[in-house]
């Protein structure tokens, strides 16, 4: 434990932060210096790239969630094993060495997350630790479900950390499988003072319906190119809106066991839909992502606050189906990308991790009570030496 001690005394630590999230489509991985100042965090990014996974991978992972307890036990190391291989690439690419770095902290990959009950992340944390000798951190969010938080999102610590300085009422928003905001109030005086929620699905429902319609050539709808030639079936739409997640009150959290190919089954078999009708599925869900998230910031914030700024980052900033209609929902609303304020869009998330992994080893309590629902802010995430 002393080499733990030794990363606790130090004011500046150099974190590989890993982000694999609810699209299942590749991992990110940023390089950061963290740097506190008595409980103040700061952040630096080094280095930042996303890798692809193999679409052999890709469906590997999609089956998890139903898989049986053999494949959910192998998965945990070959995930980890690929993760190995990933990290050794971005060393190469970028010309860095293990040697270089303090630390990993690594989020895994969601097997399954009931809100407030339990969640699970796979990806072994013994495998980086043994692969590169480094201590990781991982498995952040189960201790803010065991003081009675959903132990997501988590993301909003490090929207606070860095936004709260411009003092405007800013929406936040992500949009990856799923889509989630944090709303930090221009008067916030502290990380309490802040919102945040899972909105509901962000591109999830629209890559399962991207591979309907593409007869599984394609995992993603690029460019928005199927929701374009779509139409928006309103029954469909008017059914979506009418979800029960839609309306729970906070704080919420949800995931691919909600929103994920079982959603899109029910919508096929209730609609009677086949093959000629996938491309107005696909126009409707991606619909429905961006008026989820109005409806969110409707009967949670627009009584009380306005909306100076929305700061977007995600994959779903990639489709401009989805911004257009985020444009039209949030009418005189200035919409920027987390780029435009120095904080690549994509390395958000990883980032987000090495943040939650330096707040690990400082003992900062990482988990906003205000957000997850948790009786007290704890120390988030598992240590493997």
């Amino acid at each position: 434990m002393s080499s733990i001690w030794k990363l606790h005394q130090k004011p500046k630590l150099r974190i590989l932060g890993l982000m694999s999230g609810t699209s299942m489509d590749g991992l990110d991985i940023c390089l950061a210096d963290i740097f506190r100042s008595n409980n103040e965090m700061t952040v630096e990014i080094i280095k930042f790239s996303d890798y692809a996974y193999e679409p052999e991978f890709k469906k590997l992972l999609g089956r998890i969630p139903t898989a049986n307890t053999e494949t959910v036990c192998r998965m945990n190391f070959v995930i980890a094993s690929t993760y190995v291989e990933l990290i050794k690439r971005f060393f190469i690419e970028h010309g860095i060495s293990a040697e270089e770095i303090d630390l990993i902290g690594s989020h895994g990959q969601t097997v399954w997350h009931e809100h407030r009950h339990s969640t699970l992340q796979i990806g072994e944390a013994a495998v980086l630790a043994e692969a590169f000798n480094v201590p990781v951190v991982s498995d952040f969010r189960v201790r803010d479900v065991a003081a009675g938080g959903s132990g997501a999102p988590l993301v909003p610590f490090v929207d606070y950390l860095l936004f709260k300085k411009f003092r405007k009422n800013l929406m936040i928003l992500n949009i990856g499988g799923i889509a989630n905001f944090t709303f930090i109030p221009k008067n916030a005086k502290t990380i309490d003072d802040i919102y945040a929620l899972d909105t509901g699905p962000g591109n999830s429902l629209i890559d399962i319906s991207a591979e309907l319609t593409s007869n599984g050539k394609q995992t993603f709808d690029q460019d928005g190119e199927i929701a374009k030639f779509g139409t928006i079936r309103q029954d469909i739409l008017n059914y979506l809106i009418e979800h029960p997640y839609i309306r729970v009150k906070m704080p919420k959290s949800t995931g691919r066991e909600v929103f994920g190919r079982s959603a899109i089954d029910d919508i096929v078999c209730k609609f009677a839909l086949n093959s000629f009708d996938y491309s107005d599925l696909t126009a409707t869900v991606t619909r429905f992502t961006a008026e989820a998230i109005f409806i969110n910031y409707q009967q949670f914030f627009a009584n009380n606050y306005s909306i100076d700024e929305i700061i977007i980052s995600g994959g779903g900033t990639e489709n401009p189906v989805i911004m257009n209609h985020l444009k039209t929902l949030f009418a005189d609303v200035p919409i920027k990308r987390s780029d435009d304020y120095g904080i690549t869009g994509d390395a958000k998330e990883a980032l987000a991790f090495a943040l939650l992994a330096a707040a690990t080893i400082w003992e900062i309590p990482g988990n906003v009570p205000n957000v997850t629902g948790a009786r007290r802010p704890v120390v988030l995430g598992k240590i493997t030496i």
